[in-house]
This record gives structure tokens, C-alpha cells and sequence, in this order.
């Protein structure tokens, strides 16, 4: 394990890097062994990728989730260990709200929001610097709710209708309350602008309609990047998911086999399809993977579901997505079933298929009292997916006692069973 945290050591910045000066390099990732030469020398057969440009956006059609074997496996050392039950317990994560995280900094070095905390470790695992504490005052949080980074490793924080700017050495720059905060999309971009969702059912309108509102951290609008249909549905994401990263806001319809990207003055830039096929979903699987029945019962009720324009409920063609620390998109799938790992696919920066990780599920969870019709088990749970850069991933676990860590692994080509 030292040895591996050397490497942390040496690994170049995590942090998101300028997508413009991208486009003129090749990023070199571990897991592929070497750059292609071409951005489009990729795998023929079942993993071709192709190109195309229309009216100057580049789409990249990718071959479909479901039914791909894996290509990437987790060693079975571990590079770092964050966290657990610790002697004294003001040291131990606070995951009481439920959104225990994190954010890969330059040199190893990880930002993770407890309920009203931020932390830094560096890339031994040390904790450098904690900064917060209960309350609405100055340094305090009412309840962290989400983290991002931007340029030079400066952090931001949301709780509530605050922002909050943290310093790559752990304190806080200043914090500000913004009355119409509304829902803000995940990440931020580089120049520390951010991006809010606010929500129109004007009569004018023929729909609901999310409008991604790039703000300053003091709340002031920059300008609007866009307006996208409103998701009417509760479950894997009651709104389209906004994700902010570099000089990019990605949008994800997970009723479309798509995921887009645009610049910051709202521009098209980029679409990454995929080539799966609607599939319809049953009630059952609708109440094990969508929190329950409502979706079945919007469409029951003549609404649209997740397929526009019928009475059926479909299958979301994805359940969530991330932006890593070195641009990269990944993916996350449905599983077949509960005892099914849980799937992420990679895409590189220029949306091309890099692999496909599968991280164990624990065993389902029998449900003591299952309501009639009902599931009679609830799906195991896998590690969360925090980040990854180059070709480590960090993930949140929690062990036999309910405590919680963040734990670094390295990826490596499936059947390569141990770390070079």
C-alpha cells in the first residue's frame, strides 16, 4: 500500500482541466494502455465508435449499455482508506443527511463535506484541514448538501440557499445566501460560476420547462445557457440532470439514449449517443428501481412517463452520471437484477467508449412486511462512485458497523489480476 500512495503522490493534477487546450492533446489514461493517435482509432466490431458534425456539433455514437461485457475490474488492494470508527468520534464522518461526499483535488489531495464540515486529507489520507460547525452564522453549515471544485482547487459548497467558497487550504472565502437558489445542477465550472435550475409553467409555454441559469457565488445571473423539458416524473431524477464541469454544462434526459454537452454561452458542442433500444418496465421493477409506483401510476393516469408521447413506462436509458477530475463521462446503468453488479461506463473527453466497470452489489435485503404486490426484497447496495482520475476511482463504502469511508482502488484490464 505505500508504495501505492507514492503514485498518488505523483499523479498529475486531478483537477478539471481547460477543454480548449484539450482538443490539441491526447490524454494519456492507464487503463488504455496508450492514446490512440486518431480520436477516432477506436475498437472495430461491437465497440466501434463513429463521428459525425452537423452544423458544427460533433455527435459520437457509441455502442448500447445494455448487454456489454465488462472490460475494467477494482484490485484487491486498496490505495487509501479514509474514515471508519475512530477514538474519538468528532473524527468520524457525519453522514446523518445523507450526502456524505466528495471531490479529487490536485496531488492526491481529497475534499469531502460531512453534514457541516469540509474536510481535507491528502494523499496518504492525513487529515490537513476541517473547517464548520452547526449553525447559519459565519463558518457554519445548516446542512451540506452538495461539492464541487473549480480552477486552482478552490472548492464550493452548497447548504440549503447557500453557497459557500472554500480554499484549497480548507477555509472559508466567503458565503453568501441566494433567495431563489432553487436546485442546483452537480459541479461548477472552472471560472467559478454556477449553475441553478428555475422552473416555468408560464401559459405560454406548451410544457414545463427547467431553465439552466449560469449565477455568480454571490447569485448574480450571468446568463441563461438554456430551457429543457421538465422530467414529470419521481424517482431516479425528478428534473433532467444538469452537471457542470470545465467550460461545460452537461444535460441528461434519461429518457433520450443520449447525454449532451454545451459551452458557456449555451452553444451546442457535443452529443454522446448511445445505441440501445427503448425496453418497457413492469410495476415491480418500477417500484424496486424508482422509489416506488409513480411512475406506473402517471401513466395509468394518461400521463406520458418516460416514453414521450405514449401511455407506456419505458426504462430510463441510464440512472445517473458523473463528471471525473480528468473530464471524463461516466455512466451508470440499471442493474438486470439485485444481485447484479453495478455498472459504470467511461467515455474519454472526446465522448468515445474507454470501458466498462462493474463494482459488487451486496446481497438483496429482505423486506420484513412487504406491502401485497409488492417487492419482497430490496436490492443489494453497491460502493458509491465519488471520482476517479487517471486510472483510480475513489468510492464511498460503509463497513459491518454502519461507519462510512472513502476508499481508493486502482483499475485494472479485466483478468489482470494484480497491480504491476
Amino acid at each position: 500500500m505505500v508504495g501505492e500512495v507514492s503514485v498518488l503522490n505523483k499523479l498529475r493534477s486531478p483537477v478539471p482541466i481547460s477543454f480548449r487546450s484539450a482538443v490539441l492533446a491526447c490524454i494519456c489514461l492507464a487503463i488504455t494502455s496508450a492514446c490512440a493517435a486518431d480520436p477516432g482509432d477506436r475498437p472495430v466490431g461491437r465497440d466501434a465508435v463513429g463521428r459525425s458534425k452537423v452544423n458544427g456539433v460533433t455527435i459520437v455514437n457509441n455502442p448500447a449499455l445494455r448487454g456489454a461485457a465488462p472490460t475494467l475490474t477494482l484490485s484487491d488492494s486498496v490505495v487509501r482508506d479514509i474514515g471508519g470508527l475512530k477514538e474519538n468520534a468528532a473524527d468520524e464522518f457525519n453522514h446523518n443527511n445523507g450526502y456524505l461526499s466528495g471531490v479529487a483535488l490536485a496531488d492526491g489531495v481529497l475534499g469531502v463535506i460531512d453534514q457541516f464540515r469540509v474536510h481535507l486529507f491528502d494523499s496518504t489520507g492525513r487529515r490537513v484541514a476541517v473547517v464548520g460547525r452547526a449553525g447559519l452564522g459565519p463558518n457554519e453549515f445548516a446542512g451540506l448538501e452538495r461539492i464541487c471544485r473549480m480552477r486552482g482547487d478552490t472548492m464550493i459548497v452548497f447548504d440549503q440557499r447557500r453557497v459557500s467558497v472554500v480554499s484549497a487550504q480548507g477555509e472559508i472565502v466567503r458565503q453568501s445566501t441566494i433567495a431563489d437558489l432553487n436546485l442546483p445542477a452537480t459541479g461548477c465550472f472552472d471560472d467559478g460560476t454556477i449553475v441553478t435550475q428555475s422552473f416555468s409553467a408560464r401559459p405560454s409555454d406548451t410544457e414545463r420547462l427547467s431553465y439552466a441559469v449560469r449565477r455568480r457565488t454571490d447569485g448574480s445571473v450571468v446568463d441563461t445557457l438554456g430551457a429543457f423539458p421538465l422530467l414529470e416524473y419521481r424517482g431516479v431524477a425528478q428534473y433532467i440532470m444538469l452537471h457542470a464541469h470545465g467550460q461545460f454544462l452537461y444535460v441528461s434526459d434519461p429518457r433520450q439514449s443520449d447525454i449532451r454537452r454545451y459551452r458557456q454561452d449555451g452553444s451546442s458542442d457535443q452529443i454522446v449517443r448511445l445505441a440501445d433500444e427503448p425496453r418497457p418496465m413492469d410495476a415491480n421493477s418500477a417500484q424496486q428501481w424508482l422509489s416506488g409506483g409513480a411512475p406506473m401510476a402517471a401513466a395509468d393516469n394518461g400521463g406520458t412517463g418516460f416514453a414521450n408521447g405514449t401511455n407506456k413506462v419505458m426504462w430510463p436509458f441510464y440512472r445517473a452520471l458523473k463528471i471525473d477530475g480528468t473530464g471524463r463521462l461516466w455512466v451508470r446503468s440499471f442493474p438486470d437484477d439485485d444481485t447484479a453488479p453495478d455498472r459504470w461506463t467511461v467515455y474519454d473527453t472526446s465522448g468515445a467508449l474507454s470501458g466498462r466497470l462493474d463494482i459488487p452489489r451486496s446481497p438483496p435485503r429482505v423486506i420484513a412486511n412487504p406491502r401485497a404486490g409488492a417487492p419482497a426484497t430490496f436490492p443489494g447496495q453497491a460502493p458509491e462512485l465519488i471520482d476517479a482520475f487517471g486510472d483510480y476511482v475513489i468510492l464511498l463504502e460503509k463497513d459491518s458497523e454502519g461507519a462510512m469511508h472513502f476508499v481508493t482502488r486502482r483499475m485494472l484490464p479485466i483478468n489482470q489480476n494484480t497491480v504491476p
